[in-house]
């Protein structure tokens, strides 16, 4: 009888030493002992936002002057872009040699409030009680390529980067008034909103 019971003893801390280490919370071991570690997965990270150019800087002898309409309604709010605006080479060259005062500048973004009043301008065109101009706080352009950095302190942040098709430019301003070419094609962010795949046409003004 004492045999049999020290059978049955022995037997018993046998299977208690073969039992998986995960009864008591742990990782089984596998055939050879060792646990291989559990590793975090990597997050993926964030796609970076693009750098905006730094100071002014254009390529020289580039005759961008004019008005360029978006095609699509581009609005934030109760503000929509207008347009914007391009002044000639003199304009650039000033403001890169620090005449960087007064309410124009070598490029800027005009935005109307359409819940203000509404009227009619000489040409009737229509025209709102209040408007924002964006002026540039960088930019670098030149062969047909745009970057810009403008800040308001309503609609925050204005930045974009696109490119100018200057042979639908030159056809543009042959055609004159009415003539509907896309000459430029931009992303457009504003106060953090983005705006993807946008185009613009081009006004010469009166």
């Amino acid at each position: 009888m004492r045999n049999l019971w020290t059978a049955v003893a022995v037997a018993a801390l046998l299977a208690g030493c073969n039992q998986p280490s995960g009864a008591s919370g742990e990782k089984a071991t596998s055939d050879s002992g060792f646990v291989p570690p559990v590793e975090a997965p990597t997050p993926t990270p964030a796609a970076a936002p693009a750098p905006a150019p730094a100071g002014f800087s254009h390529v020289k002898g580039e005759n961008l002057f004019g008005y360029y309409i978006p095609n699509t309604e581009v609005k934030v709010g109760n503000f929509r872009l207008e347009n914007i605006t391009f002044g000639p080479e003199d304009d650039f060259n000033k403001w890169e040699a620090g005449e960087q005062g007064g309410p124009w500048g070598p490029i800027m973004f005009d935005f109307v409030d359409v819940t203000t009043q509404k009227g009619e301008n000489e040409l009737g065109q229509p025209t709102y009680a209040k408007t924002i101009r964006v002026l540039p706080t960088s930019y670098k352009i030149g062969d047909g390529n745009l970057q810009f950095t403008g800040t308001d302190v309503t609609l925050g942040q204005v930045q974009f980067d696109g490119t100018i098709d200057m042979a639908a430019l030159k056809r543009a301003r042959a055609g004159g008034p009415g003539t509907q070419e896309t000459v430029l094609r931009t992303g457009l962010s504003i106060g953090g909103t983005p705006f993807k795949n946008l185009s613009f046409s081009w006004y010469g003004g009166d």
